[in-house]
């Protein structure tokens, strides 16, 4: 249905202007049209040669009879019908491209009539200025090169291209890398999930807690933490999940951006089979659960096409990667330039507010936490009504800010991307030059380009990284590197004038990426760092009493307190199996359960970082090492890790009193 409006007398030189042309028409009532040829009847006809008398009489002007509505004509114009008309304003029908139904018949051919407006609204209405909205293009288009490539070709080689990666990350996973600590973190603050708590000790605020929600939310829905064996094993399933659909997603959006197919594949290939990502994307981490719901919100971004409905499932879906790890608030900025690259001009300024509002309401839930428990600001502070110690979402922002690299360095971490991934990691700082002096030209490119910047500038800030703060930027660096190769070819493909040389030098390139990664990640499928870890769980289930309290590392709890772990098995649970460094800082079990007396501990269970936070944090560690200095050794395990050894010690506390044991 389209609506014309006819200009009013003032109007009448914005109609003759240019830019007035073809935006209004102009329709003659009946009394107009007769009074038209009348006028012309008298200029063309001969003027008498008699004298003309001083009144010509003239004659009334015909009234137009209205018919009942029953018997009323449509009046037609330009093959539309005129639905309501005025002196100065009319509505008519418009035909719309591959319609075949009349415009105004529903699927039983029953004309429907559009409500009246209210009296004074039509006053205004035929009163006002029609007004155009400007025409809305993709912001993305497609561009439909030379060689077209159907539908059941392209899903045939994703699909096969998934299924390889699925492959490579599945084979030996089981088994390598070795649990690290985080990940038995993580696996048994999903348990305390299930039981109603945040975490199985008091919740210090070090991390949001949605992450180990969707792992709890996994766990219900496969059967349980032991259904793939230990309990990490069910998390590392789960993170195989999100590495196959942060694949996918990562192929969608360079196909998206760049328009080309094989460039999207090559993006897939970059970040399925590096080493680093399938050593990575192994384990379970907050990282591997946050990049997946960041690349969904760009995702959306570049297909929405300025839709408020993709803006809004965008925000909430970096919402949620907020949510399951702080650090990608990084980001915001460079979501909020994405935000007004993909929005039209007119949209842009709602867009933004939107995007902003719905992504500060999600993230503020963390903040609103700490002050429903009254655990925000620190106890130190002694403000009114805080009469009792407590954990403090600020202490925990603060102390994590200021955490030293002497918990992992950067140069350590450098030369673990290294080993692992010297073309990955070349190519994480490369493509951002590349694609930032493009980008001026390109702005897709350069929003990618600053994606990989900002998260470059946390691990060079100063402060502790770890090897595995690198995943965020694997599937970033994929991107860049494929709309980086992708620009560089084209440029050539164009100068031979020739589109299938730029499809052929993307798959060489492809060609040459397998086999470097398989050649670079024969550890991945062949080293059994696990075997160690797994063999002390079945030393404790024969040889431990279960009344014993044995201080382990967090990747041993879900199995030794849980039933039916692999600890366990069909026997009692170990009830007072702790993590060594909450023995240590809490003081229900340093100072209440052990009563700061060494003696009560029974078995330690220490890898070589475990020792060597004991040895060296002191304070209220001591406790730990001085029973290990009252103790016997009682079985060592090892394993190969890749360029080092993993070993497992065993002891076994001499008490001065024999305790009894069941």
């Amino acid at each position: 249905m389209t609506l014309y409006e006819e200009p009013l007398p003032d109007q009448e030189k914005r109609q003759a202007s240019p830019e007035g042309q073809g935006q209004f028409q102009r329709y003659l009532t009946p009394t107009e049209d007769w009074a038209r040829q009348q006028i012309q009847q008298l200029s063309t006809a001969q003027l008498p040669t008699s004298p003309v008398p001083s009144v010509v009489p003239v004659p009334s002007p015909p009234q137009p009879t209205i018919a009942p509505p029953s018997q009323q004509v449509p009046e037609i114009h330009g093959g539309n019908i005129i639905l309501y008309r005025t002196p100065t304003f009319f509505v008519s029908t418009t035909n719309r491209q591959g319609r075949r139904v009349h415009p105004l018949q529903g699927p039983m051919g029953h004309t429907t009539n559009l409500p009246k407006a209210m009296p004074q609204q039509g006053e205004r209405m035929a009163a006002s200025v029609t007004r155009l909205l400007p025409q809305v293009a993709p912001i993305n288009p497609i561009n439909k090169g030379r060689v077209t490539i159907p539908v059941w070709l392209e899903t045939f080689v994703v699909v096969v291209a998934m299924t390889i990666s699925l492959v490579a990350h599945a084979f030996n996973m089981f088994n390598f890398p070795r649990y690290e600590l985080d990940e038995g973190t993580y696996m048994s603050s999903a348990w305390a999930i299930l039981q109603g708590l945040i975490t199985p000790y008091p919740y210090s605020y070090g991390h949001p807690p949605l992450a180990w929600m969707q792992i709890a939310l996994w766990v219900q829905l496969s059967g349980g933490f032991f259904t793939f064996g230990n309990a990490i094993n069910s998390g590392r399933v789960l993170m195989l999940f999100y590495a196959l659909g942060c694949s996918l997603l990562v192929y969608l959006v360079v196909r998206r951006l760049s328009g080309s197919r094989s460039a999207g594949l090559l993006a897939l290939v970059v970040f399925s089979l590096s080493p680093l990502s399938i050593a990575y994307q192994r384990q379970v981490l907050l990282d591997n659960i946050g990049v997946f719901w960041l690349l969904l919100a760009m995702y959306l971004l570049v297909i929405g096409n300025s839709r408020l409905l993709y803006i809004g499932g965008a925000a909430a879906s970096f919402g949620v990667a907020l949510l399951s790890k702080e650090i990608f608030v990084l980001f915001l900025p460079v979501m909020s330039y994405a935000i007004w690259l993909h929005t039209t001009k007119f949209q842009r300024k709602f867009a933004l507010v939107a995007f902003t509002y719905i992504v500060a309401a999600m993230g503020s839930s963390f903040v609103l936490l700490a002050i429903l428990k009254g655990e925000l600001f620190p106890y130190s502070w002694h403000l009114p009504g805080d009469t009792h110690q407590h954990l403090s979402l600020i202490d925990a922002v603060v102390g994590q800010v200021r955490r030293s690299q002497t918990e992992g360095s950067l140069s350590t971490s450098w030369h673990v991307w290294v080993s692992g991934d010297s073309v990955l990691v070349a190519c994480s700082i490369a493509t951002i030059a590349f694609n930032a002096v493009v980008g001026w030209w390109k702005r897709q490119q350069l929003m990618l380009a600053l994606f990989s910047l900002s998260f470059w500038f946390l691990l060079i800030r100063g402060g502790v990284v770890f090897a595995f703060y690198f995943i965020p930027l694997i599937p970033l660096t994929a991107i860049n590197t494929a709309m980086a190769v992708n620009t560089v070819i084209s440029w050539f493909a164009k100068l031979l004038r020739f589109d299938f040389v730029r499809i052929v030098l993307l798959l060489v390139v492809i060609a040459a990426v397998i086999p470097y990664d398989f050649a670079h990640a024969g550890r991945d499928f062949t080293q059994h760092s696990t075997s160690a870890q797994q063999q002390a769980i079945a030393w404790i289930r024969q040889h431990a009493p279960h009344n014993a309290f044995i201080v382990i590392n967090s990747y041993l709890y879900m199995d030794l307190r849980e039933p039916g772990g692999t600890g366990v098995g069909t026997a009692a649970t170990y009830p007072l199996a702790h993590v060594y460094f909450n023995v240590a800082t809490d003081p229900d079990l340093h100072d209440k359960i052990l009563n700061g007396n060494w003696d009560r501990i029974d078995y330690i269970v220490a890898d070589s970082e475990m020792l060597n936070d004991i040895e060296h944090l002191g304070g209220p560690f001591s406790i730990i090492e001085t029973a290990r200095e009252h103790s016997v050794e009682r079985a060592v395990f090892s394993a190969d890790d890749q360029d080092t050894k993993l070993v497992i010690r065993i002891y076994e506390v001499q008490h001065k009193i024999a305790r009894p044991t069941i």
